[in-house]
């Protein structure tokens, strides 16, 4: 059996839902967290968690511990909430809003990339060669082991708190 043909039955016979709760809490779909079965939809939560982040410069739902994290993502509907000292254009709180929401609703949830194609915030965006462009940043990595684009930190002691540490294991 050729590869093509093992994805299309690995696809095929897959389930339709997924059960087990793995990733950083701050980027978890709340569904996830029920452990009732979540599908695609929780990954157009986490790509809104992340244009979050990259606008405004850290994740809306984020704690000082991974249990106030999931509260906060449990209640995202009083706790997403965009700062008044981070202007951002609406147009971008709107799309935001339309991936972190109830999975059924979600961006994304029922044609895929075909509806963020429509939405105002991406238009411009040349979805047809996309995959064409220039990277923004070209980055020339001569090795597997060249961190030359990489800041030089001073050696220093590293405490890794056990936050982290719970971040990682659970």
């Amino acid at each position: 059996m050729d590869s093509k043909r093992r994805a299309e039955s690995w696809k095929k016979n897959r389930r339709a839902l997924a059960y087990s709760t793995v990733g950083t809490p701050d980027y978890i779909a709340p569904e996830v967290f029920l452990q009732t079965g979540y599908g695609p939809a929780c990954d157009w939560w986490s790509l809104g968690v992340i244009m979050y982040e990259m606008l405004i410069g850290y994740p809306p739902f984020c704690s000082e511990n991974p249990q106030d994290t999931y509260r906060k993502v449990m209640n995202w509907r009083e706790t997403l909430v965009f700062p008044a000292e981070v202007p951002i254009s609406e147009e971008a709180k709107d799309t935001i809003i339309k991936f972190c929401c109830e999975a059924e609703r979600r961006l994304g949830s029922q044609k895929g990339l075909e509806d963020l194609k429509i939405i105002p915030f991406f238009r411009g965006v040349d979805w047809e060669h996309i995959r064409e462009r220039p990277a923004a940043i070209p980055v020339d990595v001569r090795s597997i082991d060249d961190t030359s684009n990489f800041d030089d930190f001073p050696d220093v002691k590293l405490e890794i708190r056990k936050y982290f540490y719970i971040c990682l294991t659970s």
